[in-house]
C-alpha cells in the first residue's frame, strides 16, 4: 500500500522544520541564524585579530616612520597574513544543519526528552491503520502543549578558549590609547597607513592649524580663534574675504602640527620663522600692529586670513555748565565716551599758565559711555572767587585723553562775615595772585591782626596760626610748598573763627564720599567699602553734630528762630542715616550703581540742607502772597520727596521712620498726600504751581525760568510714579525742588526791580558792622590794609556795638506790619554782615 501522504514525506526529509507550527518554527530558524553567526565570527577571528594590530600600529603612526620600501613590505605581509587567517578560519567551515538548530532551541529553552525533534518524526508503521494515525496525532497535540516558553541564549564564542592569556585585553587598551593620542588625526594616520606617500611629500591633510588673537585686556573683548584646512584649494584673489576686525595691539599666537618641514609665520608687513617645539609641533607668538594679513607658508603648506586692525581712537568728554550751590560747592555734571572705555576722569581748572586737575568718578555700567556729576567744595582752594576755566578731561588705557570745550566762569568762594576771617581770606587771596611780591606785605597785616587778640576773643590757637604764618612768610626764601602750606593754614584759620568745626566737618564728609565713590567705581573689595560705609555715617553724624552746637550757640547769643525755611529739606538725622544703610546694602547685594545714585541723593541733600534761619511772617501784598503760595508748594514737594524716600525703603507714605529728630533741621510732617502712589499728588502740585506761574505772570509780565524748569521736573516725577520708577521720581523730584528754590529767588529779585531797589531820599549808603561806609575808600570802610600803621580792626567794645546793631535790624527786619520798601532796605544791610 502507498503512502497517503508522499508530498508530506518528502517535505520532511529535506526540511524537518516544515512541520512545525509557525511560532516554534521562527524560534528554529532564530537559532539557526545565530549559529550561523557564531561560526562565521570563529572563522573570521584570526583575520580581525591581524586587522587589529595593523590599526594599533596607524594609530601609533609606526609606518610613518618607516622607510617607503619597508612600509609596502609591511602591507603585503599584513594583507597575506589577513587572507591566511581567513582561509584558516573558512577552511572547515559548514552550514548548521537544521535539526541541529533544532536541538540548540531545546538545549536553550530547557526542554527534556527533545519534544522539537519529536514533532519531526514521522509515523513509521500502520499507516492505514485510522486508529494508529489518531494515536500519533494525539501524540503530537500532547508534545506541542506541553512545550511551554522558547527562549535563546546570547551567542557564544571560543575566543577565550583561544586566547588564554588574555592578549585581548591589551589589544583593547592599545587601540583606545592610540586613538586618545592620535584623536583628530586618527583618519589621516589610518589614510597615510593604507595608502603610503613618497616621503618627500606632505600629506597636508595630515597636519592641523589653529591660531588664537587675544584682543588687549582693557578692550574687553573675547579671544578670537581661527581655523584653517591645509588641504583645502587657496582662495583666488579676486574672491574678496571679510576681514576680521582686531585691535591694535592683540597678541597673535600660531601652532601647527604635523608639517615636517620648518613654516614661517608672515604678520605686521614681515616674516618670522616659527619656533619648533618637537618633530611635530611649532609655534609663534607676535603682537599684531599693522598689514593686513596673517599668513603661514613652508613646506608645502600656504594658509592665511585676512585682517583689519582697529585703531584705538582717542575719548571724547563733554562738560555741562557747572553751578554754585547755596554753600558756595561746584556741581558740574559731565560725561565721556571711548571705543573701549574710560578709565580716568578729571576736572581741569586752569588759571593762566597754571592747572590744577581733580578728580571725577566715572560711572554707569557701559565704561564706553560714563556720565555722572559731582559736587567740588573748591572755596578753600587760592583760586576761589577768581576766573578761571574749567575742562572735563577723559583718559583711556592707552593713556589717550579728550578734552571738552572749555567754560568760563569765576570760581564760587565762601563768603565770611567774621571779620578776623575776612580779613585773613582776603590777604590770602592777594598771596596767591601775587606770592613773590606780596608774601611780606601780608606778613604785616597778619602782624597787626594778631596784635589786637579782643577781636578773635583771645583764641590761643588763632593767635599761634597767625604767628606761625607770618614766620614762615617772612622766611627767605619762601618755596611753593611753604606757601602752599600757609595758605591752607590761613584758610583753616579762617573757617575756624567763622564756624568752629562745621566746615572742617563737611570737607572730611566730601573727601570719604568722593573716596567711597571712587571705590565702588573700580570694583573695590567688601572689605574696603563697609570701612569707608563706616568712616562716612560717622563723618556724618558728626557733621550733623555740629550744625546743632553750632545752631544752640547762635540761640543762646539771643536768635530768635520762628519756623524753617521752606527751601530746607526736611529730614531727620535718622532719615539720612538710613538712606546711607540703604546704600550699604545695595553694595553687599552687589547693585553698587545703584549704591552710587543712592550716595548722590545723599550728597545732594547735605548740600542742600540749612538750619533754621530767621524768616517774617505773613505779609500783606500781593507778591508777598504769590511767596508765600510758592514756599508752600515748596513745602508740599519736599513733603512729596520724603513719601518717595520712604516707599523705596519699604515704609508706607507719611509713615514717621522713628524717634529723635535732629534740632536745627527740619522735623517730618509725617502728612502722606494722598494719591496712592503720589502721581496724583505730584500731578496736582504741578497744577498749582502752573496757576501761580500764571498769576506772576499777570502781574509782573514774565515768569521766573525756575518756575518752569520746577514744573518739567514735576512732570518727569509724575510720569516716573506712575511707572513705579522710584529712583528716577526721586531724582527728578530733587531737581523739581532745586528749580523752585531759584524761581524763589527769581521771584523775589523781579519784585525788587518793580518796586525800585534803589536807595531813596534819607537812605544812607551801606554800612560795615562797625558803621562805616563801604563805598568810602578814603574813610574808615575802605582798605585799611592800604595804609600803613593804621590799625586793622576795631576794639572789643566796637565788636559789642555792631552786635547790637546787628540783632536791631533784623528784628525790624521780621516784624510783619513794616511795609515791604523798608524791609527790603533791611535786608540790603543784613547782607553786609
Amino acid at each position: 500500500m502507498q503512502d497517503p501522504r508522499p508530498s508530506l514525506r518528502s517535505r520532511t526529509a529535506a526540511d524537518p522544520m516544515a512541520v512545525l507550527p509557525l511560532r516554534v518554527r521562527l524560534w528554529a530558524w532564530s537559532a539557526w541564524f545565530l549559529m550561523v553567526l557564531e561560526q562565521v565570527w570563529r572563522a573570521i577571528t584570526p583575520a580581525v585579530a591581524v586587522v587589529l594590530v595593523f590599526v594599533i600600529l596607524s594609530l601609533f603612526d609606526v609606518f610613518a616612520a618607516l622607510p617607503l620600501w619597508l612600509h609596502w613590505v609591511g602591507l603585503v605581509l599584513f594583507g597575506a597574513a589577513v587572507v591566511a587567517g581567513l582561509w584558516y578560519g573558512f577552511r572547515s567551515w559548514h552550514v548548521p544543519a537544521r535539526g541541529a538548530a533544532l536541538h540548540r532551541l531545546e538545549a536553550d529553552s530547557g526542554l527534556t526528552h527533545r519534544p522539537l525533534t519529536h514533532l519531526t518524526d514521522r509515523q513509521a508503521s500502520n499507516l492505514v491503520d485510522p486508529w494508529a494515525t489518531v494515536l500519533w496525532a494525539h501524540h503530537q497535540k500532547r508534545l506541542l502543549a506541553n512545550l511551554g516558553e522558547l527562549t535563546l541564549a546570547p551567542p557564544k564564542s571560543d575566543v577565550a578558549r583561544r586566547d588564554p592569556i588574555a592578549l585581548r585585553g591589551l589589544a583593547i587598551l592599545l587601540l583606545a590609547l592610540g586613538v586618545g593620542i592620535a584623536w583628530e588625526q586618527s583618519g589621516s594616520r589610518l589614510m597615510a597607513s593604507v595608502a603610503p606617500q613618497p616621503r618627500g611629500a606632505v600629506d597636508l591633510a595630515a597636519i592641523t592649524v589653529e591660531a588664537w588673537i587675544t584682543p588687549p585686556d582693557y578692550t574687553r573683548l573675547a579671544p578670537i580663534a581661527l581655523k584653517a584646512d591645509p588641504a583645502a584649494k587657496p582662495v583666488d584673489d579676486a574672491v574678496a574675504l571679510t576681514p576680521i576686525e582686531v585691535p591694535v595691539g592683540s597678541k597673535l599666537l600660531v601652532q601647527i602640527q604635523g608639517l615636517g618641514a620648518a613654516a614661517n609665520l608672515s604678520a605686521n608687513n614681515a616674516s618670522k620663522p616659527m619656533e619648533q617645539l618637537d618633530s611635530e609641533t611649532q609655534r609663534a607668538e607676535l603682537v599684531l600692529k599693522q598689514g593686513d594679513k596673517i599668513g603661514i607658508s613652508g613646506g608645502g603648506l600656504d594658509v592665511g586670513w585676512p585682517i583689519s586692525l582697529k585703531q584705538d581712537m582717542a575719548p571724547s568728554a563733554v562738560l555741562q555748565e557747572p553751578r554754585t550751590t547755596e554753600r558756595a560747592v561746584l556741581h558740574v555734571a559731565y560725561g565721556g565716551k571711548d571705543d573701549f572705555g574710560v578709565t580716568d576722569m578729571r576736572l581741569v581748572i586752569t588759571l593762566g599758565k597754571d592747572s590744577v586737575e581733580l578728580p571725577l568718578a566715572i560711572q554707569g555700567a557701559d565704561p564706553r559711555e560714563v556720565k555722572g556729576a559731582s559736587f567740588q567744595d573748591l572755596t578753600a582752594h587760592p583760586w576761589a572767587g577768581l576766573p578761571v576755566e574749567l575742562r572735563a578731561v577723559a583718559r583711556d588705557a592707552l593713556g589717550q585723553i579728550g578734552a571738552s570745550a572749555p567754560v568760563a566762569m569765576t570760581l564760587p568762594e565762601r563768603k565770611f562775615y567774621h571779620p578776623v576771617a575776612r580779613a585773613i581770606i582776603e590777604q590770602r587771596k592777594r598771596l596767591a595772585q601775587d606770592s613773590g611780591a606780596s608774601a611780606l606785605a601780608v606778613a604785616r597785616r597778619l602782624a597787626q591782626l594778631m596784635s589786637q587778640p579782643d577781636a578773635f576773643d583771645n583764641n590761643i590757637t588763632t593767635f599761634m596760626a597767625l604767628d606761625f604764618a607770618i614766620k614762615r612768610l617772612t622766611s627767605d626764601p619762601v618755596g611753593k610748598e611753604e606757601l602752599a602750606d600757609v595758605q591752607q593754614l590761613m584758610w583753616d584759620t579762617a573757617l575756624a573763627l567763622e564756624d568752629g568745626g562745621i566746615s572742617m566737618a563737611m570737607r572730611e564728609l566730601r573727601r570719604l564720599q568722593r573716596e567711597l565713590e571712587e571705590a565702588l567705581a573700580r570694583g573695590a573689595s567688601d572689605e574696603e567699602i563697609e570701612r569707608l560705609m563706616n568712616e562716612l555715617q560717622q563723618a556724618m553724624n558728626e557733621y550733623l553734630r555740629q550744625m546743632q552746637e553750632q545752631l544752640a550757640e547762635a540761640m543762646q547769643k539771643g536768635m530768635q528762630f520762628q519756623q524753617m525755611d521752606p527751601n530746607s529739606l526736611q529730614l531727620s538725622q535718622q532719615d539720612l542715616n538710613e538712606m546711607l544703610n540703604q546704600a550699604r546694602r545695595m553694595a553687599q547685594n552687589g547693585a553698587r550703581e545703584s549704591a552710587q545714585q543712592m550716595l548722590q541723593q545723599l550728597q545732594n541733600m547735605l548740600e542742600n540742607l540749612q538750619m533754621a534761619m530767621p524768616m517774617p511772617g505773613q505779609q500783606g501784598g500781593q507778591g508777598q502772597q504769590m511767596l508765600n503760595d510758592l514756599g508752600k508748594i515748596m513745602q508740599q514737594q519736599q513733603q512729596l520727596l520724603q513719601d518717595t524716600f520712604r516707599r523705596q525703603r519699604g515704609q508706607q507714605p507719611g509713615q514717621q521712620p522713628g524717634e529723635g529728630q535732629q534740632e536745627g533741621m527740619g522735623e517730618g510732617q509725617g502728612q502722606g498726600m494722598p494719591g496712592g502712589n503720589g502721581a496724583a499728588a505730584q500731578e496736582a502740585l504741578r497744577q498749582q504751581l502752573g496757576e501761580l506761574m500764571r498769576r506772576f505772570g499777570n502781574a509782573t509780565g514774565e515768569i521766573p525760568q525756575g518756575l518752569g524748569s520746577a514744573e518739567q521736573f514735576m512732570r518727569g516725577a509724575t510720569d516716573a510714579l506712575q511707572g513705579n520708577e522710584l529712583d528716577g521720581a526721586a531724582q527728578a523730584q530733587n531737581d523739581a525742588l532745586e528749580q523752585l528754590k531759584q524761581g524763589m529767588q527769581q521771584m523775589s529779585e523781579s519784585m525788587r526791580q518793580q518796586m525800585g531797589a534803589q536807595r531813596g531820599p534819607g537812605q544812607r549808603d551801606p554800612m560795615d558792622p562797625f558803621g562805616r561806609a563801604l563805598s568810602d575808600d578814603e574813610g574808615p570802610g575802605g582798605d585799611a590794609f592800604a595804609r600803613e600803621g593804621s590799625d586793622v580792626l576795631p576794639k572789643g567794645a566796637d565788636i559789642d556795638r555792631s552786635r547790637q546793631i546787628f540783632e536791631e535790624l533784623r528784628t525790624r527786619r521780621n516784624q510783619p506790619q513794616r511795609p515791604k520798601i523798608e524791609r527790603d532796605y533791611l535786608d540790603r544791610l543784613l547782607r553786609q554782615f
